[in-house]
C-alpha cells in the first residue's frame, strides 16, 4: 500500500519504521517525499566533481551525473520504496535512472541524472530533484539481508573524491541507524512534527468538548436509544 502524506509524518514521528536526516517537513508530497541535492556529484565518463562553489551542479550537455542526496533515510523491514525524477526537472531535459529502496536500507542516496539535451543544465544545491515513493510490505522482508553497504562505498569510491567529499561521506552519523534516528529526533523539523500532531489532537478534544457538539450527540444519542428500544420491543 502507498503511503500517503499523513502516512509519512505518522510514521516519522514513531519513528519505528521511518527516519530522514535532515528532515524537511516542506517535501512531504500527497503520496511521496522530495529529496534535495547535497553538493557531492561527478560525472559519470570523467569521475570528476561537477559541483561549482558549493552551490550548483553543472550537468553537462549530454552527460550523466551521480548525485548524493543530502538526506539520509533509514526503513525498516515493513517498508520498501521507488525513486522517481520530478516532472519540474524532467520538463527541462533531465531524468533520473529510477531505482528501489530496498527495506531495512540506511545510508545516503546516490541518484544517476542524465541530461538528454545539448544545453548544460543546472541543479542548485539544496534544490529538491528526486521524489521517493514508499510502499507497506504484505510482510515483513527476512530480518538482517541488506544487499548494499551504507551509502554505497562500493559506488562513491570510484570517483575523483575532494577533501569535502571524503569530509562528508565519512561522516558516522549517516552510516548507522542510530545516527539518522537520533539526528532526525534532535531537529527542529521533527519537533515541528511532534507539536503539529499534538495541536491536531487538542484542536479534536476542543471540538468534541464544545457545548453544542455535546448537545448535537446527546440528540443523536437519544435517538438511537429510541430505535434500539422500539427494536428490542421495550415499547411501551
Amino acid at each position: 500500500m502507498l503511503l500517503s502524506n499523513n502516512d509519512i509524518k505518522r510514521e516519522l514521528i514513531k519513528a519505528k519504521n521511518l527516519s530522514i536526516h535532515p528532515l524537511m517537513v516542506e517535501n512531504i508530497k500527497g503520496s511521496s517525499i522530495n529529496l534535495t541535492a547535497s553538493a557531492h556529484a561527478w560525472d559519470i565518463k570523467t569521475k570528476d566533481s561537477v559541483v561549482i562553489d558549493n552551490k550548483r551542479i553543472t550537468i553537462k550537455a549530454n552527460s550523466t551525473v551521480s548525485i548524493f542526496t543530502r538526506e539520509a533515510v533509514w526503513v525498516s523491514r515493513r517498508i520498501g520504496g521507488t525513486y522517481h525524477p520530478r516532472v519540474s526537472l524532467v520538463a527541462k531535459g533531465l531524468g533520473n535512472i529510477s531505482t528501489t529502496l530496498d527495506p531495512q536500507w540506511y545510508g545516503l542516496s546516490l541518484v544517476t541524472v542524465s541530461n538528454n539535451t545539448d544545453e548544460n543544465i543546472d541543479i542548485r544545491v539544496g534544490e529538491a530533484f528526486v521524489s521517493v515513493m514508499l510502499y507497506y510490505l504484505n510482510s515483513p522482508a527476512t530480518k538482517g539481508i541488506i544487499d548494499n553497504q551504507a551509502s554505497r562505498p562500493d559506488l562513491y569510491s570510484k570517483f575523483n573524491l575532494t577533501e569535502d567529499d571524503e569530509e562528508f561521506l565519512n561522516q558516522q552519523w549517516h552510516r548507522n541507524y542510530h545516527g539518522i534516528l537520533e539526528n532526525m529526533k534532535k531537529s527542529e523539523s521533527y519537533n515541528y512534527l511532534v507539536k503539529d500532531k499534538r495541536k491536531f489532537f487538542i484542536g479534536a478534544n476542543n471540538f468534541f468538548s464544545h457545548p453544542v457538539t455535546i448537545a448535537i450527540y446527546t440528540v443523536i444519542l437519544t435517538i438511537l436509544a429510541t430505535i434500539l428500544l422500539n427494536v428490542w420491543g421495550f415499547k411501551d
